[in-house]
């Protein structure tokens, strides 16, 4: 695999031969997978800042480049390579102009479809992206985010997998449409968090300023005021409005892990997914130990001793795997 082919791929140049064999090449390591997905994010973002210093964007693109060769050591093509760095500058300078490095590589892929721009945030990661339409989102780990470079003109709408903290700019002309597996949410300008994931039995709707509407599986229509959340169980396929008094469903974006009684089993799937680790359970009942609290989400080790200490578990960590289990 050559350097040239990852840089293309990574900034949305490679052709359909070219992303199948990075795709190839990718399989082969988890590793590789999950630095390719963390490149392209670096990517993208940096043309959504409207950052338009070729001199700042050339020194992100050689950091991009040297951490595409410590990831492919080997034989480097160094003539090639200048020349594409002296291109990709250029395109950087344009993305920053137009405001979306979607809308670029959109008109330079296909005029006939839209082409799709997707935001991947890894376990043990979070990303703030700024979107087409200047609205903002906030990723949590194990996110997935998809929309066509269109929003910034024509339709707002948006495919999530995983959490976003949204803030929508106003634009009562077009809706800002958010679909998820289970809900389709509907907003004019307002600041709202969903989480839907796939391994998740629940996807929650929690609206803190504005107005939103949610249509569920049915078709029905459900009206959210601020400070109140939407909750849909997948497995029961019920669902219900609750007015909520605290923050936990944003507090994630300020860093702060917050839990109202949550079983720890169902904890455990939020520390896989912000530390990427695994959890194991020592036995049955400790999945059954109900949790309330919050704390810093930004150690592991300090969260796990204050869990223990709040609660009748305990834990043994080796490296990345963690054991968690009743205390005698």
């Amino acid at each position: 695999m050559t350097d040239e082919i990852l840089f293309k791929y990574v900034t949305g140049q490679a052709n359909s031969d070219e992303t199948k064999a990075v795709q190839q090449w990718m399989l082969e390591s988890e590793a590789r997978k999950k630095e390719l997905a963390r490149l392209k994010n670096i990517w993208i973002i940096s043309g959504l800042e409207n950052e338009i210093d070729q001199q700042d964007k050339q020194k992100e693109i050689e950091r991009i480049w040297n951490l595409i060769r410590q990831m492919n050591p080997g034989k480097k093509e160094k003539t090639r390579r200048i020349n594409l760095f002296r291109f990709a500058a250029g395109i950087a300078l344009l993305i920053g102009i137009s405001g979306t490095i979607g809308y670029f590589i959109s008109n330079n892929r296909s005029n006939s479809k839209p082409v799709y721009t997707e935001i991947f945030v890894p376990k043990g990661e979070r990303s703030t992206v700024i979107l087409p339409d200047g609205s903002t989102v906030q990723l949590n780990s194990d996110s997935h985010l998809k929309y066509t470079a269109a929003m910034s003109s024509g339709k707002r709408q948006i495919n999530l997998e995983g959490e976003g903290y949204f803030q929508v700019r106003h634009d009562e002309s077009r809706p800002f449409v958010v679909e998820t597996p289970s809900v389709k949410i509907e907003v004019l300008g307002t600041s709202f968090n969903v989480s839907s994931y796939p391994n998740d039995s629940l996807t929650t709707t929690y609206l803190q300023s504005g107005k939103v509407k949610i249509t569920d599986q049915k078709g029905d229509g459900i009206q959210l005021s601020p400070a109140e959340a939407y909750v849909f169980n997948r497995i029961t396929q019920e669902s219900q409005k609750i007015k909520i008094q605290d923050k936990r469903f944003t507090d994630w974006t300020q860093g702060i892990l917050t839990v109202n009684g949550e079983t720890i089993g169902e904890l455990a799937k939020k520390l896989e997914r912000r530390f990427n680790i695994t959890i194991n359970f020592g036995d049955q009942d400790v999945k059954n130990h109900v949790y309330s609290g919050s704390i810093k989400d930004e150690d592991l080790n300090t969260l796990l001793e204050a869990l223990t200490f709040a609660s009748s578990i305990d834990y043994q960590r080796k490296g990345n795997t963690i054991t968690l289990f009743s205390k005698n």
